[in-house]
């Protein structure tokens, strides 16, 4: 039996984005290399997957633009190159397929296989503070999009649920969770709460990008604004949780910031 997913899109590429997306992937990937062999921790090798995932994240947030995600991508890739510590890439990946589910960019409702296998996924990855927090936010996404679509889905009732407790006891079990309240970076703090802040009291432009490729319908404006206030928020609540590793996230404010910039210079 094949494989079905109405959350997974093929990638075309026959884009010219999607080709740039690959130049800029093999770019870091080769300065990265290049600084391995130089002598610097096999850490760095993780740019190239942050790249592209800041790119997914950003494409999710800012669905209109091709360029955003490239400049996001290729600012976390070199941020990362460059010694930056970088936020784990299941974090990443949580906030990515969680801002995917709410903002439908897809343009097609969840399949009870894609609602079981986002909460084991939100489950897996909460076993670093930051992974939890995009864990318990995916969980969260898969009731809101119900919400959303106003249905009555008990399987994403159930899916949301799940994912949330089973995160909570990964967490628990890792010793991901600080025992007391970490020291804060005030700084990385106080530029997430903003961007959290705008995404929450402002509503983006009506999206153009047309989505489902039977159907060709636009993004629900709705949609986009809950997933850039989700994101947002998720944002915020890892940086407390990291305490003074919060520059981490920096990439990732970085991504919401552009997208919030685009939607400004997309009402003129």
């Amino acid at each position: 039996m094949a494989f079905r997913s109405h959350l997974l899109r093929p990638f075309d590429l026959r884009l010219v984005s999607n080709r740039l997306l690959f130049v800029m992937v093999g770019a870091i990937g080769l300065l990265s290399g290049y600084r391995w062999l130089g002598g610097e921790d096999v850490d760095v090798l993780w740019a190239a997957p942050h790249a592209g995932l800041v790119w997914a994240l950003t494409r999710e947030l800012d669905p209109d633009h091709d360029w955003s995600a490239l400049v996001a991508g290729a600012g976390a890739g070199l941020w990362f190159v460059l010694g930056r510590p970088g936020a784990p890439v299941v974090t990443i990946l949580g906030l990515m397929l969680a801002a995917r589910v709410v903002v439908s960019t897809t343009g097609r409702r969840p399949l009870p296989t894609d609602l079981i296998t986002m909460a084991l996924v939100a489950v897996a990855i909460s076993y670093t503070a930051t992974g939890w927090v995009a864990g318990c936010g995916l969980a969260l996404a898969l009731y809101v999009d119900d919400r959303l679509a106003e249905g009555n889905n008990q399987v994403a009732v159930l899916a949301s649920i799940g994912g949330a407790l089973g995160a909570s006891v990964v967490a628990t079990i890792s010793g991901a969770l600080p025992k007391q309240a970490p020291d804060i970076d005030p700084v990385a703090v106080a530029v997430v709460g903003a961007l959290a802040l705008i995404a929450i009291i402002r509503q983006p432009a009506t999206p153009l990008a047309l989505v489902d490729s039977r159907m060709r319908f636009s993004i629900p404006v709705e949609r986009l604004h809950t997933g850039r206030t989700l994101v947002g928020v998720l944002l915020f609540v890892a940086s407390a949780l990291a305490g003074e590793q919060a520059s981490m996230l920096y990439p990732l404010a970085g991504a919401m910031a552009l997208a919030l910039i685009t939607a400004e210079l997309s009402r003129h």
